[in-house]
């Protein structure tokens, strides 16, 4: 489908979420809070990943025209029913958008003492429990799945029998929500739940060799040797262990610790998320593993730096995509723990400049048609508006409030 002058426009004509979104950061905050329960919660309290910027719902198959049962959509060979193929957006970071969402609700609550808020908080923890407990009942037929499964819900928290795929950062962004909201806003039963849900996806990445599988292919985790995962399960071994001390989740923590060194090899940025999640990581790990400080903050520095040539010099995977809300909340990180080098202002520059709608959308609006691949240029994928820019925006303006 072409549009004006055959670059990537707002293609949205309704009232809401408005085209601007504000002139001033609390203008924009403020948009940013209503958008996320009115457009992107669903009715089992979870949030959406993406919904379709021209109707500003979730994606039927009827939006869908140029990707029938999914042929040349990204999940065209995922493990999934084939009812999710053509709308698999609609959840896809279902699970990374509600962790974030939940952490720039603590940082809220927080700073303003709203327990409005707080109960929007508690309402998310809600729905990944749902999602948590109705997926250890799924089983596979390779022996996966159980309790700690945490797959993309491609067709709802409600139904996934039949979801077999899943991403490290999809439980990264989880459990880095769940370890805020349990450190500001739980009560003691919220908080056992907590530890059982964290400590069941630390059991569940040991026992399976933290190999999975994503659209389709098989990805052994530790075999990616130059790549910052390590940052994940670092962080993850360490919680688990400091809520449940055994030596499952020891040797689990001393085995990436040997791999460590994939995280702070790489000279190039690369997805922003990948660049952004060993800063969230390693901010934990400074308190749950304080002996290693030097080295966390050694990988800091070095993804702080690489997350500012991504939106400074876009390379790779960040060329067309929107990178400057999840820049804000990453960089946010950075300054909480190098507070003297400037990554404030930075984070407040990439919150400063997405006063209008067209910044939250995934694919970057002005982008010339011709620079997306196959798979972007689709209907399922080319005109989303993005939860994600929405929630991450609303976690580095909080988290620079919050300190």
């Amino acid at each position: 489908m072409k549009q004006s002058n055959d670059l990537l426009q707002d293609v949205s004509t309704l009232d809401f979420p408005p085209a601007v979104y504000g002139h001033t950061l609390p203008e924009i905050e403020a948009t940013l809070q209503e958008t996320v329960e009115r457009i992107f919660r669903d009715g089992d309290g979870i949030l959406l990943s993406a919904v379709n910027a021209r109707t500003m719902k979730a994606y039927t198959a009827d939006d869908v025209k140029n990707r029938p049962n999914g042929v040349g959509a990204f999940t065209q060979h995922s493990d999934i029913p084939d009812a999710a193929r053509t709308v698999w957006l609609n959840y896809e970071n279902a699970g990374q958008a509600s962790g974030v969402y939940l952490e720039a609700l603590c940082a809220k609550a927080k700073v303003t003492g709203d327990k409005a808020i707080a109960k929007l908080a508690a309402r998310t923890v809600e729905a990944i429990a749902t999602l948590w407990e109705n997926a250890a009942h799924i089983s596979h037929p390779n022996g996966g799945e159980g309790r700690g499964w945490f797959p993309k819900p491609y067709l709802g928290i409600q139904n996934v029998k039949d979801m077999h795929e899943c991403s490290m950062d999809q439980y990264c962004d989880v459990t880095l929500g769940l370890h805020s909201y349990h450190q500001t806003l739980a009560d003691e039963a919220e908080k056992r739940l907590i530890e059982q849900i964290v400590v069941s996806f630390a059991e569940w990445w040991y026992d399976h060799d933290y190999a999975g599988i994503y659209f389709g292919k098989a990805i052994w985790w530790k075999r990616l040797k130059d790549h910052p995962v390590a940052a994940f399960f670092l962080y993850l071994n360490a919680l688990a262990y400091s809520w449940n001390p055994c030596p499952k989740f020891q040797h689990g923590f001393e085995t990436w610790l040997e791999l460590k060194d994939g995280m702070t090899c790489g000279t190039e940025p690369i997805w922003i998320c990948m660049n952004g999640i060993p800063l969230k990581c390693m901010e934990q790990l400074i308190q749950l593993r304080p002996e290693a400080r030097v080295y966390w903050l050694r990988a800091v520095e070095h993804h702080a730096q690489l997350l500012i040539a991504a939106i400074e010099h876009p390379k790779g995977l960040n060329r067309t995509y929107e990178t400057r809300p999840f820049a804000a909340n990453y960089l946010s990180s950075a300054h909480r723990l190098l507070p003297h080098l400037g990554y404030d202002a930075h984070a407040r520059r990439c919150l400063e400049v997405c006063t209008t709608r067209q910044y939250y959308y995934h694919v970057r609006r002005g982008e010339p048609l011709a620079n997306l691949s196959e798979r972007e240029s689709g209907d399922d994928f080319r005109d989303a508006l993005l939860t994600e820019c929405h929630v991450h925006w609303l976690a580095g303006y909080w988290g620079l409030k919050a300190g």
